[in-house]
């Protein structure tokens, strides 16, 4: 028996790609010829990594630094429960290798940064964005506009998604946003359904493989925009801004806000919101919705944030002299409803992450203290 360039295992994985029309064993081979970095492996970094090993792609390089939480679960479908606490990277690298032992992957437990620039160099097929953040978006453009090297970009808010295919030669990010939106969404309060990262990351594997593989693509200097409540499609052609980095070198100036913004200020802890939510001076306030208080709370008046920002001076007959404490999911929501009490002359901080960061801590108390 001659040497091939598939194991006799593999010939039977792949069957039904080597059997499907202008793909065939060519395309297959092109899959397992091909070197993939995927950056992020959240929601849209789960369904790509799962059905990019699936296919058979032969390498990937994988970033991520951050470690499996507990609401993860709700749409990272690439960990379980046995994974929360643990490196992202390299529990995805585990889950991809026992779906396909036939590939190799380098996990990286770190965020992709200016210093992992080498990594993607001519011998890279192609870099997928599976993150939420400007700043690696605009980083991985630039590296790829250097290297000549095609990625694709996806993005998610609430029911609603992004696509892009970038190749060298054509638009790129900075053509498409020459400056990150003024008012980029909090991820933790805007929340998403948890099937739409599962979409907009089939939509992103989906041209990997056809890219990668040679077959006609649909989203090359094109932007998908998707809509999960409507189940809309639709496609924009981009175009090149003559005055753009890919086209003069030179990065435009621009601020960089993170997608998933933290709480900066008049913030309190979860031990110190515990210790002080039982004083006599101090009134707890539920600023979410009606919905979500009925859903779950923590005890606490409920006032929702809406009806707080109608408080000024004039009509302000609240205690002067009281601590108010609000709270919300995350901690976006309370720190405004804090700030504007403070504008209103009140004292009022916000319990920093939210209803989501005291959940935390006190599942980790009842671990410690069965």
């Amino acid at each position: 028996m001659t040497e091939t360039i598939f194991t006799q295992q593999e010939w039977l994985r792949y069957s039904r790609h080597i059997q499907l029309p202008n793909f065939g064993a060519a395309g297959q081979t092109k899959l397992k010829q091909s070197h993939v970095v995927i950056v992020g492996m959240g929601g849209l970094g789960a369904p790509v990594a799962l059905y990019l090993a699936a296919a058979g792609v032969g390498k990937f390089t994988i970033f991520d630094g951050d470690t499996v939480d507990e609401t993860n679960l709700q749409r990272q479908v690439i960990f379980n429960q046995n994974d929360v606490g643990h490196a992202k990277a390299l529990q995805a690298k585990h889950h991809m290798l026992a779906l396909n032992p036939h590939i190799h992957i380098d996990a990286i437990p770190d965020f992709f940064q200016p210093k992992h620039e080498a990594l993607i160099d001519q011998n890279t097929s192609l870099v997928l964005d599976c993150t939420d953040n400007f700043n690696t978006r605009y980083l991985i453009n630039d590296v790829c506009v250097r290297q000549k090297v095609a990625w694709l970009y996806a993005s998610i808010h609430q029911y609603s998604g992004q696509c892009a295919l970038f190749t060298p030669g054509h638009a790129c990010f900075r053509c498409l946003f020459p400056a990150p939106p003024e008012s980029a969404p909090d991820c933790n309060t805007a929340g998403v359904i948890g099937v739409l990262p599962g979409l907009l990351g089939l939509f992103e594997a989906n041209e990997a493989i056809k890219y990668l593989s040679d077959l006609p693509l649909e989203l090359e200097n094109r932007l998908l925009l998707f809509d999960a409540l409507k189940l809309s499609v639709q496609k924009i052609q981009l175009a090149i801004d003559p005055q753009c980095f890919c086209q003069t070198g030179e990065k435009g100036k621009f601020s960089s806000p993170q997608m998933c913004a933290e709480v900066q200020q008049q913030s309190i802890s979860v031990l110190d919101f515990n210790l002080h939510r039982e004083r006599a001076n101090t009134t707890v306030i539920d600023v979410r919705t009606e919905a979500e208080r009925l859903g779950f709370n923590i005890g606490g008046q409920h006032i929702p944030l809406q009806e707080i920002l109608t408080l000024t001076d004039s009509n302000n007959h609240w205690e002067k002299n009281r601590q108010y404490i609000c709270y919300c999911q995350s901690g976006s929501r309370s720190e405004q409803a804090a700030q504007h009490l403070q504008a209103c002359g009140l004292q009022a901080v916000s319990l920093d992450g939210g209803l989501l960061a005291w959940l935390k801590h006190a599942s980790k108390t009842q671990m410690l203290h069965p």
